[in-house]
């Protein structure tokens, strides 16, 4: 690195290694462009989202996606959604390397984690490749950066609430979770809004659209699942019924375990009169070991047997234990008609609003109980 030598897996976008040399930079002369052009739009004031939302209008392909066509990433879990992100752009602003300099060392391992470095760690090697824009270009974005970051900073900002949908609340068009947004208020409380970015932040009209307020989602969400709470107590047993039923099939469970281990230990004493069988000349050499193999094939399928009854049997303390619980979560909701994040982590998987305002709701609960032999649980009648 201090020989300016680039010692990268892959070359940073906008240039390609040197077939002759891999720790040696060249322009690439596709994307090179490019960069050059997102320096220019940051130079000229244009935001990073207006930035981004360029890109994708205008076709061009992402950096990862541009370097899986070149065959430079190759493993699925480095390629994104083929669509430019702030913080790629934001990275490429802030890289010296399309200066002409390498600047390296800004991670380091340590307890075999790559960890942000110090300024101390850092390696720098003045002009060792041609550069993609100026010094003079690329410090004046910087200082604007910079100072739009200490003017955010200036500005007194009152807290956010507490996110109780954080990661729980999609796009029912694209996919995209949705942005929680503020609009502050003189006199009285904040209003939250949820909404898509798609439009915005990837391409216009790539994307129906989503807004809805916190007030109506929470609201909404609230009597959805005191509903389906209700429905899902109320299609089985009573709890001490169930509980009653529980002790039963744990029983039935441990006579069939001890059946089968009383079983295996048949099986390896048979095994063992084998060996004297053989020992003794009474068995052949190819006997011996024929119906060795079968008693040893039995006790691996008694082995398999056992094992699936152990987990039946954590199956259905975990069972009970989540029956509990979810009774005792109706009972809370119903009561207080509050909505926590707690409540919402346990019961919800995934809430997906479409352009009309429709929600739909993925439970938790459901997803555990359905399909299984098992019946859902209910609160007490």
């Amino acid at each position: 690195m201090k020989d300016g030598d680039y010692i990268g897996a892959r070359a940073p976008y906008g240039y390609r290694k040197d077939p002759d040399n891999c720790h040696k930079l060249l322009i690439d002369e596709d994307t090179a462009p490019v960069v050059r052009q997102i320096f220019e739009w940051a130079h000229g004031h244009v935001a990073l989202n207006r930035i981004v939302r360029n890109l994708n209008e205008m076709g061009i392909t992402a950096p990862s996606h541009y370097k899986k066509s070149t065959g430079e990433i190759t493993s699925p879990g480095l390629i994104g959604s083929g669509k430019w992100q702030t913080r790629t752009v934001m990275k490429i602003l802030e890289s010296e390397v399309y200066t002409g300099d390498l600047v390296q060392g800004k991670t380091k391992i340590v307890d075999h984690q790559q960890v942000k470095a110090g300024e101390d760690n850092l390696i720098i090697a003045r002009r060792t490749h041609e550069p993609i824009i100026s010094y003079e270009l690329f410090t004046a974005v910087q200082e604007y950066r910079k100072q739009i970051c200490e003017e955010s900073r200036a500005v007194p900002k009152r807290p956010y609430t507490p996110n109780i949908f954080k990661g729980k609340v999609f796009c029912a068009d694209c996919g995209r979770s949705l942005h929680r947004q503020r609009a502050e208020r003189k006199k009285g409380p904040d209003v939250y809004w949820f909404h898509c970015l798609t439009n915005s932040r990837v391409a216009k009209d790539s994307c129906k659209g989503v807004m809805m307020q916190e007030t109506e989602l929470i609201a909404t969400v609230t009597a959805i699942l005191e509903k389906e709470l209700s429905v899902a107590l109320g299609m089985s047993l009573p709890l001490f019924q169930l509980e009653a039923k529980q002790k039963k099939d744990k029983d039935r469970l441990k006579t069939q375990m001890s059946a089968r281990r009383q079983e295996t230990e048949k099986k390896r004493r048979l095994i063992r009169g084998l060996y004297e069988n053989f020992v003794q000349g009474i068995l052949t050499n190819e006997e011996y070991f024929e119906l060795k193999a079968d008693y040893e094939e039995s006790i691996r399928t008694l082995s398999g047997e056992i094992e699936a009854l152990e987990k039946d049997m954590d199956a259905l303390d975990s069972r009970l234990v989540r029956c509990r619980s979810m009774e005792k979560d109706a009972k809370s909701l119903t009561q207080d008609h509050a909505l926590t994040a707690e409540l919402i982590d346990r019961l919800i998987e995934r809430i997906e609003i479409d352009h009309e305002r429709n929600i739909h709701v993925t439970f938790r609960f459901k997803s555990e109980f359905q399909g299984k032999a098992v019946e859902p649980c209910t609160k007490n009648m």
